[in-house]
């Protein structure tokens, strides 16, 4: 690769870290969600550890707070599609709604209806839909996007 000081090496590196989100050698997302679920497991085995008895309205407040904030952070950003992703993601919800008195025996969906949250693709179709909202309605687009007059070939 050539850099302003003439021809540089590229050096290849297994994961990385930038700020938030873990990117794998083969720029697939997999790893972050693999961190992501590491990290609400231990926040569960903490909350697990911490309270005798989790009530309904106990939950809401710990997953508001606690559990979905890692699990959705950068979902426009690392949505991969991969079914592997996604069921990893809905497992460790699937655990946390366990936690509650009373509803261990009811089905995943049942559960989800319970406390009013919306499936994983769900929650990810709304949160794209927001943003294209955000960026085409609200005149946001010019903060993220460029227009290059000399490259649209008349197009624009």
């Amino acid at each position: 690769m050539h850099g302003e000081n003439g021809p540089e090496d590229i050096t290849r590196t297994d994961d990385k870290k930038d700020p938030h989100i873990w990117l794998s050698s083969n720029l697939s997302f997999s790893l972050h969600h693999k961190k992501s679920a590491q990290k609400t497991f231990a926040v569960l085995r903490m909350i697990r550890q911490t309270f005798s008895r989790i009530t309904r309205m106990d939950f809401q407040i710990l997953y508001g707070a606690c559990v979905g904030p890692l699990l959705e952070y950068a979902n426009p950003v690392v949505y991969s599609g991969r079914t592997k992703d996604v069921i990893l993601i809905e497992r460790v919800q699937r655990a946390a709604m366990k936690m509650v008195a009373g509803l261990m025996s009811v089905d995943y969906e049942t559960r989800l209806v319970v406390f009013d949250i919306f499936p994983l693709e769900y929650r990810r179709l709304r949160g794209d839909l927001i943003l294209t909202y955000a960026l085409l309605v609200q005149g946001l687009a010019n903060r993220f996007f460029t227009v290059d007059q000399a490259n649209t070939a008349g197009a624009c």
